[in-house]
């Protein structure tokens, strides 16, 4: 029996993690973090949950290289659910350290660009280190991995998301706000068109690409956003000529007034204006969200097949934004148990096999529709294990 050490298992998305992962899979768990007695409760309630003891807790500090190490030893994954990015090349080194494999649920462009220089060391231990988990990053390229063998030729797949969510009903710790918003730091808008990445500049938001996501959104404007996942699309699919990842906004306040404030506080002075704009960003979140709630991924893609043109329009739903990034990495790790174990530096979006990963996440809950050149489907959810 694989063991799999949740580090933040008792935060929002790592309590559901441990949920999902006990249902899908037969690992044993540990649930690890600063403080492991906020995880007692948890983990009792898991194992009424499981009818059997598959869950424990562990104290785990992510800046402690050696006690981390210490904690990991004889655990086959390390599953990353922490507001930790700041420490990532700890936790990855103590991960490599104590010889187990490595998937993260965080954002970051320095995350990635450390994990990218570990690539070697990571290859030459032959471990299997997955990163940028959750549903965005996470899915986007396999969704478009997943529509380019449904067609003759591939020539556009664009991906947008709207995330619409009660903010003021969320128990978010600080540093958790503050890691959210850290990312701002690291917001990029590139896609792929004409042959080659472009740059978008702070104009492309003045002409948004716009993506109708069905009731209760509707049509919702979108803004590109960098996701390294999608990088080595056309790579993959020669005969793509545009592909980008765009996501909607928060609110009208937030998207027009508060967020460019915030975007321009950061390059000022980051350290010093971080979490005072975080508290910001997260007033205006609040205060203004306005329901309908819920979360959409969507994919609208055009190309050729049977010699004539082809449409594609794939919709993940699902009613918690927290649940949808859980999902998706529990499916991601049922393929790594399935094995056979790929060693080496991986995104999740290029890791994972589309269509054995949309099946789990129908069966786990996820809503996923298609409408292929008019034809409407539902996607039909995959047998467990």
């Amino acid at each position: 029996m694989k063991t799999i050490l949740i580090l933040g298992g008792y935060g929002q998305t790592g309590r559901l993690l441990a949920h999902y992962l006990l249902d899908e899979t037969e690992c044993r768990l540990i649930l690890a973090g600063r403080r492991p007695e906020r995880g007692a409760a948890l983990a009792a309630a898991l194992n009424a949950q499981a009818g059997q003891e598959r869950v424990t807790t562990a104290a785990a500090d992510a800046a402690d290289l050696d006690g981390l190490a210490h904690t990991l030893a004889g655990v086959d994954l390390a599953l990353i659910a922490s507001s930790t990015a700041t420490h990532g090349e700890t936790v990855a080194r103590a991960a490599l350290a104590a010889g187990c494999d490595y998937l993260d649920i965080q954002y970051a462009a320095a995350k990635v660009a450390m994990l990218q220089r570990l690539a070697p060391e990571i290859e030459r231990a032959g471990r299997c280190f997955i990163t940028d988990g959750g549903f965005h990053p996470g899915l986007p390229a396999a969704l478009v991995r997943y529509a380019a063998a449904r067609f003759d030729r591939l020539e556009r797949a664009n991906v947008g998301s709207v995330i619409a969510i009660d903010w003021a009903a969320l128990d978010l710790g600080p540093e958790t706000k503050v890691e959210f918003v850290a990312e701002f730091m690291d917001f990029d808008s590139r896609v792929f068109r004409d042959g080659r990445w472009q740059k978008l500049g702070l104009m492309s938001m003045a002409k948004p690409l716009t993506f109708d996501f069905g009731p209760p959104f509707g049509r919702r404007a979108c803004i590109a956003m960098t996701l390294g996942e999608m990088d080595a699309l056309p790579e993959c699919i020669p005969s793509l000529r545009e592909t980008g990842f765009y996501v909607g906004g928060f609110n009208w306040v937030s998207d027009w007034f508060v967020s460019p404030l915030v975007m321009v506080g950061l390059k000022l002075a980051p350290r010093r204006l971080l979490s005072p704009l975080a508290r910001l960003q997260f007033w205006s979140m609040a205060r203004f969200a306005r329901p309908p709630y819920g979360t959409v991924l969507q994919l609208a893609a055009t190309g050729q097949r049977d010699g004539a043109p082809h449409t594609m329009t794939l919709r993940l739903t699902h009613d918690d934004a927290y649940a949808l990034t859980a999902i998706p990495v529990v499916a991601c790790v049922r393929q790594w148990l399935a094995g056979p174990r790929r060693p080496g530096l991986w995104f999740q979006g290029q890791y994972a096999e589309p269509e054995a990963l949309l099946g789990d996440m129908a069966r786990m809950g996820v809503a996923i529709t298609t409408e292929e050149s008019g034809q409407p489907s539902r996607m039909r959810p995959r047998p467990a294990l």
